[in-house]
């Protein structure tokens, strides 16, 4: 795997996060959400190299990118 995508995007009242495509938890808070991302991709970049990057839907339902861990 030469990179990885986090995204937190709304779902049902509150926040699903996606693994490179594949939906893995859902949230309550966007804050939790954001937390677990935070550490997903801390791990994936600090112990297995793996440059990963966290995109999160804004207001106008778009994403971008909040976090970048090379």
């Amino acid at each position: 795997m030469d990179a990885s995508t986090l995204q937190l995007v709304g779902s049902h009242g509150g926040w699903r996060l996606i693994d490179n495509g594949t939906p893995s938890f859902w949230f309550l808070e966007r804050e939790q959400a954001m937390q677990i991302a935070r550490v997903i991709a801390d791990s994936r970049a600090g112990l297995r190299f793996i440059p990963t990057r966290i995109e999160a839907e804004n207001d106008d339902g778009e994403l971008e990118l909040v976090a970048s861990f090379p």
